[in-house]
């Protein structure tokens, strides 16, 4: 922009601006250059105010307007490590200039929101933390968002299949639904699922306009409500604003893949920033031939400067899906009548066989609105709405293995969730913040049924509303070095009367229900930087939440025998309590370790039961099986990670995970051992830019054994089987071609699963060796 289109705006602006402050520099690379075409962003602490741009040909950026306060600034441009996140203070009236290096490759340092919901230095997190960039899942051609979290310590992704298959996260060996997603702090989950979480979707989420993932391991309860009872993955869209930039990809290879992908970002003047992203995964043949999928993705933001002292930011997220998929992995005949079946295909178990006429259909849409406003230089208020819809679709018909419906049946699950929120902001002080916030949630669940032994429809349909309020206080000591952080929500719940069809036998005809209790979570934590040695100490414990789901409630089952009921209105709630210790330790800019020490004790848990503990002699509604409540378990173990850049165009990376999770009470036989969670999981990463033009990378991936149900249509019972750990290899390259200062062409390709090993994911096939290459034109 030109210096007189410049002073123009800063002078439409100047009757709210009186005493607003102006940042510049110029950003360098070792050697002192400038960079032209940096991105540079402005974050205040209280996350009301967030700002971006790019430097020009001589390397100099140049925020105007800004009002006085309190500021993290960072840096990054292509071919270059992140700068130092620096901590920047503006006066009234303040005109400051400050210069930020940028090095050929160092261990970014970068600022997150997720551990405390307000911007934070990596130097400042009391809890533990990684960022996972999605300039690396590029560099490594990820199709979906969830791959690229197999490196993360304390992190288990499994996926049923192939592409568009059912995946699950689960951390520290918890359950999946202990893991919340969250997409720019906003909480994105399928009302209508099982229990109540992202799970039913995740397999949908591909990588479109994501600037990196934030995973906080440990209990987030207080901060982000039910589901955060592990962990949390954040999903932060990219940022516009700067010069306009984007990208289209293309891409194909094995399994009939195809894979197309658009990004567009930058701005339109100095008050409208915009980014956005659409791609589409098109996968025609599958793991054995038959297993065709599709995905399409959109993920946007945008943000206006109302003022100097209001933004407003508006976000979308959708995903729209298809898949075949295949039947569930069955016990073979000959098998032991009890204990631990060692998993032999097509010898003790039948992997997934193939089901022609088994489809899923899924959509979910997220709209967001928020209004981030600064009355004062020490209070940001922020208002905020998010509406939720998830539109499941699954059917079957007579085709496929065992036993299948006499003719098509169809089910539909319909989730709606609608939140409106309240955040206050206040800087206390130099060293002390407080944060204040108010939810309101209503969730809507329904369920439609249409079976081929009966006329008509069966339908479930039930509302739930929650309150929260929340209260953060968070203190910083000794210039920096000592942090401490500490918070409590608590969550008020009203429940309409649920309503089922065919009334006239529905179950809880006639019943008056109570909402799930008050909900009532804590959490602090504390870290301490030794800056001499670059040593960090850090504790956090954490009380967890999940309240039972409307499905876990009322879940029912409608067929040719008529209702099978399956929830339990009188659920009480998940509790959980953990705790984890650790250290990060960092040498100088080119290496990083970190190790932690984990502690989960569920208190109490929701399970879903056919084992004889429900009878229909004692149960209100006659069920001979379904969800209930009973005590949970003990997940504790040990995360290491580490990561080096030892020249200036090499980076390693490398984690381990120990994880002990057992049971208090068994759910198959006596086993007590948790299921899909493996004793070992390791990984190691190698990336080499050989030159400005072409980067190679390699990927390795593995684990030990662990069991996982299978079942066995001989006893109507699951077996616990013992399943190989996956060890899969990955490499590839991309080379870019540059066509101007910024316009290039990059030539990618990859093979996965280098070694062709012959692996199943808790019984279900996946995919051998596969290859795919492609080219993105950017500018």
């Amino acid at each position: 922009m030109t210096t007189i289109s410049r002073t123009l705006f800063f002078l439409s602006l100047a009757p709210v601006l009186c005493g607003a402050a102006q940042l510049h520099g110029t950003i360098l690379d070792p050697q002192n250059a400038a960079i032209p075409g940096a991105q540079v962003s402005l974050v205040s602490r209280d996350n009301t105010l967030r700002l971006a741009v790019s430097t020009d040909g001589a390397g100099a950026y140049l925020f105007t307007a800004v009002p006085a306060g309190r500021y993290v600034l960072e840096a990054q441009a292509e071919g270059f490590g992140a700068g130092q996140a620096l901590v920047v203070d503006l006066a009234e009236s303040a005109d400051r200039r400050v210069d930020v290096p940028l090095p050929v490759a160092a261990i970014r340092t970068q600022v997150v929101v997720t551990a405390s919901g307000t911007p934070q230095t990596t130097d400042e997190v009391s809890k533990a933390l990684t960022i996972v960039d999605t300039e690396t899942a590029a560099t490594r051609g990820e199709f979906f968002l969830s791959d690229a979290l197999r490196d993360v310590p304390g992190i288990r992704v499994e996926r049923l299949g192939g592409p568009g298959a059912m995946t699950s996260i689960r951390t520290r060996g918890l359950r999946p639904e202990d893991t919340a997603l969250l997409v720019d702090g906003f909480r994105i989950r399928d009302a209508a699922a099982p229990q109540g979480d992202a799970s039913g979707f995740l397999s949908d989420v591909l990588v479109t306009d994501a600037d990196r993932m934030e995973v906080l391991r440990g209990a987030g309860s207080s901060l982000y409500g039910s589901n955060a009872t592990g962990g949390v993955v954040n999903i932060v869209t990219a940022e516009g604003g700067g010069r306009t930039r984007g990208g289209v990809l293309l891409e194909g290879g094995s399994l009939g893949l195809f894979r197309g992908r658009a990004q567009l970002a930058g701005a339109l003047g100095q008050r409208f920033h915009y980014s956005a992203g659409v791609a589409h995964l098109n996968v025609i043949s599958g793991v054995d031939g038959d297993d065709p999928s599709r995905t399409t993705a959109l993920q946007s933001r945008t943000d206006y400067l109302v003022s100097a002292k209001a933004r407003l930011s508006g976000r979308i997220f959708f995903t729209d899906a298809f898949a075949k998929l295949n039947s569930n992995p069955l016990a073979a005949s000959g098998i032991p009548a009890s204990g631990i079946v060692d998993a032999v295909p097509n010898v003790t178990f039948l992997p997934s066989p193939d089901n022609p006429d088994n489809t899923r259909a899924a959509r979910v849409f997220s709209g967001a609105l928020s209004l981030a406003l600064r009355p004062a230089e020490t209070v940001g208020v922020t208002l905020s709405y998010q509406g939720l819809v998830s539109r499941r679709r699954f059917g079957d018909g007579p085709a496929g293995y065992g036993y299948q419906p006499s003719a098509s049946t169809n089910s539909w699950y319909d989730g709606d969730v609608h939140t409106a929120g309240a955040r206050l902001d206040w800087r206390a002080g130099r060293h002390h913040s407080v944060n204040a916030g108010y939810e309101f949630e209503s969730e809507a669940y329904g369920n439609r049924g249409l079976d081929p032994d009966v006329e008509g429809l069966s339908s479930v349909a039930v509302t739930e509303r929650s309150s929260s309020a929340y209260l953060q206080d968070q203190v910083s000591l000794l210039d920096g070095r000592l942090q401490f952080a500490g918070s409590w929500r608590g969550q008020w719940f009203t429940l309409s009367q649920p309503v089922l069809r065919p009334i006239t036998d529905a179950p809880y005809k006639g019943m008056s229900f109570a909402a799930p209790p008050t909900a009532q979570t804590g959490d602090g934590s504390a870290a301490y930087l030794l800056r001499r040695t670059g040593t960090k100490l850090r504790a956090h414990v954490g009380k967890g939440y999940r309240a039972p789901s409307l499905y876990e409630r009322f879940g029912a089952y409608y067929g040719s025998f008529g209702y099978s009921a399956y929830g339990d209105p009188r659920l009480r709630p998940d509790r959980t309590l953990a705790v984890d210790a650790g250290f990060d330790q960092m040498f100088g800019a080119r290496a990083r370790l970190s190790a932690t020490y984990f502690y989960t004790w569920l208190q109490e848990v929701v399970i879903f039961d056919f084992s004889g503990a429900i009878s229909p002699a004692v149960d209100p509604y006659g069920r001979y099986g379904g969800y209930r409540n009973t005590r949970g378990g003990l997940a504790r173990g040990a995360e290491l990670s580490g990561s080096v850049t030892p020249t200036r165009r090499l980076t390693l990376h490398g984690a381990y995970t120990y994880t002990n999770s057992v049971q208090r009470v068994p759910l198959v036989e006596d086993i007590l051992r948790t299921f899909v969670t493996p004793a070992h999981q390791y990984s190691a990463s190698a990336t080499e830019r050989l030159s400005d033009r072409l980067t190679l990378f390699f990927s390795y991936t593995g684990s030990g054994d662990y069991l996982a149900p299978v079942f066995d249509a001989n006893t109507f019972s699951s077996r616990a089987y013992r399943f190989q750990g996956a060890n899969r290899a990955q490499a590839g390259a991309n080379y870019r071609l540059p066509l101007g200062e910024f316009r290039a062409i990059r030539f990618t390709g990859k093979v996965d699963n280098l070694f062709n090993q012959d692996y199943y994911e808790s019984g279900f096939r996946t995919p051998g060796a596969t290859a795919t290459g492609g080219m993105q034109f950017e500018f």
